[in-house]
């Protein structure tokens, strides 16, 4: 059939010439339509990922230039080949490897199966033991051949002390086979510079604790683990020494207790490692404890301040940006490295950065990837010190210490922006407090504002304060201020008033730990709604409108699409015409 199509006629000269130069045209433009939003103001100037290593605070390359790592994780590496009968989860060719790179990614993370590496506890087979190495081996220097460079991460760890095959995270690596698979991965990579090891995954002796001395010296040496840990555990001296006794001088970076959130205690525990090139890990995501400027100054600037801090991973479960960008801001004015989770096709609250192997970004993902090019570009993202304690979600700048804890409503009738806003009962000693850490400055903010709806009857009494945290937990109030005498008028009954506590006139230098809401005397007062708790800052630059979150694609991305869809269109069937 298509011989005879062919032969149903042919194109004279000048024919040819019009369809071949439309072909040309339509390649031009799709190049132009496609590479629009990856325009490069001044000189791109990308630095080589050979070499890594540590001087002080700072990893750098070979030429002893500052390097910051910026990436993403790439899971399924670690269960794909234990739950799925495979090794990864999605492509792992050239082709989309290199959609990272049109990223502006220059660090991945590649959590591995230590029974699947070493091929203990089931047979060897396509995905398990050296097809699994095979595989995993060309993986790797496939990526880092695109200057790029990967953490390997011992994620899943064999149960039972090394007995029971790898299937889930346990508390800590264990002392019979975690080591064996560190020499043997050490010795794999020992000549690939730009290869870096994350020696456990996520940490977590003795479950939850922020801050216990038993865990942090479990951590460290694996003794002490208390009841819960039923086997003989590897502390990070054991893994650094495994991975030092092959002669290999690959940074080493180990992650903190409490699940890699805590470095509470790192300066004091660190281990041992004869050629100093070791750094710090932490896990920072919108739901951790430590979430915000203030918990971040408090607990990682003194360990940053020596060593070289990876965030191997961060991300947000809720679809937005707001704390990817504060969090990326912080590290990259801190020389914090980061990697989000995670480049993998999954539902944004994974949280997932891509929604398809083209690399096509989530809302989430849209936001790293903004950041990522801002920088590559020599820009600066966007940030801005005016922030949200309350939008639709008690931000990750807050946490709330409510008396009964204030309610969410979604009530179309009583929110004033968005889906939700705060139900509030001010009875007898009821607070609304939103607590954070010095998250209110008065160097840096000029104003505390919210919107209030007194409900059904209105009229009610309440005094906003600024509040100081004390080292018992307590709270001592600061500042004080009338709703009425700053509304100039009561709460009004169903209906949305803003509120604007005016910063200017308190001391500079001071930092509040929070605020409350709270009834001035013991009467009686009826429910009433809170909306949109945002601290302005003095310098308050408008957002633009691509770092916005999204729900969908935005007009523009729509417009390229259609007008790629009606060029093609156009072209074929003008095609067609000259052709028949």
């Amino acid at each position: 059939m298509i011989k005879n199509h062919h032969c149903r006629g042919s194109l004279s000269p000048h024919h040819s010439t019009f369809v071949f130069s439309l072909y040309i045209i339509a390649i031009v433009l799709l190049s132009i339509i496609s590479h629009s939003n990856h325009q490069v103001n001044g000189e791109l100037i990308e630095y080589s990922v050979k070499g890594l290593h540590v001087e002080g605070k700072f990893i750098k390359n070979g030429k002893g230039e500052v390097i910051q790592l910026r990436g993403a994780n790439r899971p399924g590496t670690e269960y794909c080949c234990v739950q799925y009968g495979k090794i990864f989860d999605g492509p792992s060719d050239m082709d989309h490897l290199k959609e990272m790179v049109n990223w502006n990614i220059n660090a991945v993370r590649v959590p591995l199966n230590e029974d699947c590496w070493l091929g203990l506890h089931a047979k060897e087979s396509d995905h398990f033991g050296a097809a699994y190495r095979k595989a995993i081996t060309q993986y790797i220097n496939d990526i880092t051949s695109l200057n790029i460079a990967v953490i390997i991460d011992l994620h899943w760890a064999g149960d039972g002390g090394g007995s029971i095959l790898a299937e889930k995270q346990i508390p800590m690596p264990n002392s019979v086979n975690s080591p064996t698979f560190w020499k043997s991965v050490a010795n794999t990579f020992i000549d690939n510079t730009a290869v870096l090891f994350d020696l456990y995954n996520e940490p977590y002796p003795y479950g939850n604790d922020w801050d216990s001395e038993n865990a942090w010296k479990c951590w460290r040496d694996g003794v002490d683990c208390g009841d819960t840990i039923t086997y003989k555990p590897a502390g990070m001296q054991q893994l650094v020494s495994a991975v030092r006794s092959t002669g290999s001088k690959n940074i080493v970076i180990l992650s903190g207790i409490q699940y890699a959130t805590s470095l509470t205690k790192f300066l004091q525990y660190i281990p041992v490692d004869p050629i100093n090139q070791m750094g710090a890990a932490i896990h920072s995501y919108d739901f951790n404890f430590c979430r915000s400027r203030g918990c971040w100054d408090t607990y990682l600037r003194p360990v940053f301040e020596k060593y070289p801090i990876v965030a191997t991973e961060t991300g947000q479960r809720d679809c937005k940006t707001d704390f990817i960008r504060d969090f990326l801001h912080y590290c990259d004015q801190n020389d914090i490295h980061y990697l989000a989770w995670s480049w993998l096709v999954a539902p944004c609250d994974n949280p997932s950065l891509i929604t398809d192997y083209d690399g096509t970004p989530t809302v989430y993902g849209r936001g790293l990837k903004l950041h990522l090019n801002a920088l590559a570009n020599n820009e600066e993202p966007f940030y801005s010190d005016t922030f949200d304690m309350f939008n639709d979600k008690f931000t990750h700048w807050v946490d709330n210490w409510s008396t009964d804890k204030a309610m969410l409503s979604n009530s179309s009738d009583v929110v004033h922006e968005g889906e939700y806003a705060i139900f509030y009962h001010p009875e007898t000693d009821q607070t609304l407090h939103l607590r954070c850490w010095g998250c209110v400055q008065t160097d840096i903010h000029k104003q505390v504002e919210f919107w209030v709806n007194g409900g059904f009857q209105g009229g009610q009494q309440l005094d906003l304060c600024l509040l100081q945290l004390n080292e018992d937990g307590s709270n001592t109030v600061m500042q004080t201020f009338s709703l009425d005498s700053l509304l100039g008028q009561s709460i009004p009954a169903d209906k949305w008033v803003k509120v604007i506590a005016d910063l200017g006139a308190l001391p500079k230098g001071t930092q509040y730990d929070g605020i409350w809401l709270k009834p001035p005397n013991a009467t009686y007062q009826s429910p009433l709604f809170v909306d949109k708790v945002t601290i302005r800052a003095y310098i308050d630059p408008p957002m633009p409108a691509e770092w916005q979150d999204q729900s969908e694609e935005s007009s523009s991305s729509k417009l390229i699409i259609m007008t790629q869809k009606l060029f093609f269109t156009t072209i074929i069937l003008l095609s067609y015409f000259l052709l028949f």
